[in-house]
């Protein structure tokens, strides 16, 4: 009989749930620890590959996923500058025939909500919020955390293994593993929604278009069954005359002074008039600014568990957004831990081990293609002439990657 462990998941995001549900699947134990009081996901929209949605699949969501996501049609390359289309390549029924899954988009807070339902299904499932995992030791075959709680409450908290998924600022990261913190890439991504019927028929998309401008781009695609459509704009920090900050944002005074070194097409420009008339990002606000952190590419399987320690999600890879992948790579890391349990079902460490090995090459490579792509994204002169160019005669080698797509954890047979 496979051996049961008991885990302390240190952070209640994406990462953290996905690892919750897919080791209580397997019978391990599950305590979680949220350093918020209640549970804020924040952001608007994100991007479920197939890659991610086979995992999800597998932990038996794929039907509460198809009631809030969307399906777009086909993704999208155009310039910022005039909406000339550069590139194209179907989605939809293309994606499930060559990758045995849908390219779906939703919203943030309602792929948390469903991993949350689907975690407190299990009985081997606890969740304290309002509680942080400061630091961690190992102490006689088991980690041994302290903990912060409400009122300055201080305490420990006993598992067989410490699986850190507290974010791109993680504190255990820097304490077990002595990562650097996460520093500025030096851009600054914007965030906004707006319902599609509040847009002139024109202006509705049912695709994932990408706008290449001069150092910024913008991505557009709808969410909440095509409802609504959320845009993201990421901006090299030095076209914003001023320091990027974490809140609310004043989008007409940014979009003034943008315009005076990177015009924007008058579609899309009237994509944002309609969101700062009609539309919301989080917190009552029409748009968010966020400041893009990251780290160097992972180097080794040592940087992602030492000992029974465990770094999963952004605490393990922060990764900037331009392949999308930031939620897909944390659902991945706990598909990939439940499979290398399985494997080695008696022996903790070499399962932790063996996850290390399995997810460094492809997180770092995922890292890796993504500096290149906002590099490529954000091109000006004769290198973005080339860009277009290259994008226009070969669109499905510049934005069809079946390197990601087609690959991922495979199940275990333990036959």
């Amino acid at each position: 009989m496979a051996q049961a462990y008991s885990f302390l998941i240190a952070g209640g995001g994406i990462a953290g749930l996905s690892a919750s549900i897919a080791l209580s699947m397997q019978g391990h134990t599950i305590k979680l620890v949220e350093r918020q009081a209640q549970f804020t996901e924040v952001g608007a929209g994100l991007q479920i590959s197939p890659n991610a949605w086979r995992c999800l699949r597998a932990w038996g969501l794929e039907e509460q996923l198809k009631e809030y996501c969307s399906l777009p049609s086909a993704l999208v390359a155009r310039r910022l500058q005039t909406g000339r289309k550069l590139a194209q390549i179907p989605l939809g029924a293309r994606c499930i025939e060559r990758y045995g899954a849908p390219y779906a988009t939703l919203q943030r807070a309602d792929l948390h909500r469903i991993l949350l339902e689907r975690a407190e299904q299990s009985s081997l499932f606890t969740c304290a919020t309002g509680f942080e995992a400061v630091s961690a030791t190992v102490q006689e075959g088991m980690v041994v955390a302290d903990v912060h709680g409400p009122l300055d409450w201080k305490g420990q908290a006993q598992a067989d293994a410490l699986i850190a998924a507290d974010g791109v600022h993680s504190r255990l990261s820097a304490q077990l593993f002595a990562h650097a913190p996460a520093m500025p890439t030096g851009m600054t991504a914007f965030r906004g929604m707006v319902k599609q019927s509040a847009l002139p028929e024109q202006l509705r998309s049912n695709t994932i278009c990408a706008w290449l401008g001069k150092q910024m781009h913008v991505v557009t695609y709808p969410v909440l069954r095509g409802e609504w459509l959320n845009v993201v704009m990421i901006v090299q920090d030095r076209l914003l005359m001023r320091p990027s900050q974490r809140g609310p944002a004043d989008m007409p005074a940014t979009l003034q002074s943008l315009t005076r070194t990177s015009p924007i097409y008058q579609e899309l420009h009237d994509v944002f008039l309609a969101i700062e008339a009609h539309g919301q990002s989080m917190q009552g606000t029409k748009w968010t600014e966020w400041p893009l952190s990251g780290r160097k590419p992972v180097r080794s399987p040592a940087e992602l568990v030492a000992d029974r320690a465990v770094l999963i999600g952004d605490a393990a890879h922060p990764m900037v957004p331009f392949l999308a992948q930031g939620a897909g790579m944390a659902i991945e890391d706990a598909e990939q831990l439940k499979n290398s349990l399985a494997l080695h079902d008696k022996e903790l460490q070499a399962a932790l081990a063996h996850f290390a090995q399995m997810r460094a090459a492809r997180c770092a490579k995922v890292q890796r293609q993504s500096l290149r792509n906002g590099k490529i994204f954000h091109m000006t002169g004769l290198p973005a002439f080339a860009r277009d160019r290259a994008m226009q005669w070969f669109p499905g080698a510049a934005m069809d990657k079946s390197w990601l797509y087609a690959h991922g954890p495979q199940p275990v047979n333990m036959a």
